[in-house]
């Protein structure tokens, strides 16, 4: 094998080792935007989740859910991976915490990591703050399932 199909083959396989972020990954991250809010943090997490898509795991028996993806083609924008927490901190009490895995910093001079964008605070945060509007209001009912 020659030098270049070597090198091509380990930084093949450095891309392939490094596209596979789970869930713990981002979670380790801090957080990036966080809230609080009056309402059920069940139905703030179904609002969520139906706003912004993506997978969840729901964690501490119902207590705390999390909605997570890839944001796949958003590199640019400064994120490669997603967290929503959304969770119960007492009697119609929640808080929402946005975490994210940035892309990998280039080498080289003057390659500094990409700044999470405008555009991707719209589309993963806001819809976060309006759920948790909604939620002090009539627009949920109590008796809503979430992720039957």
């Amino acid at each position: 094998m020659t030098q270049a199909l070597r090198s091509g083959a380990i930084i093949v396989a450095g891309l392939l080792i490094g596209a596979c972020v789970q869930l713990g990954d981002i979670q380790q991250t801090k957080p990036v935007r966080t809230l609080q809010f009056t309402g059920s943090h069940q139905a703030v997490a179904q609002c969520v989740r139906q706003r912004v898509g993506g997978k969840v795991q729901d964690d501490s028996l119902g207590e705390r859910y999390v909605i997570y993806d890839s944001a796949k083609g958003n590199e640019r924008e400064g994120l490669t991976h997603y967290a929503i927490t959304v969770g119960r901190t007492g009697p119609d009490k929640g808080f929402a915490e946005w975490r994210i895995m940035r892309p990998a910093r280039q080498a080289g001079p003057g390659t500094a990591a990409r700044p999470l964008t405008n555009a991707m605070v719209q589309q993963y945060w806001t819809p976060v703050q309006e759920c948790a509007a909604r939620a002090k209001g009539s627009w949920f009912q109590d008796s809503f399932t979430i992720f039957s």
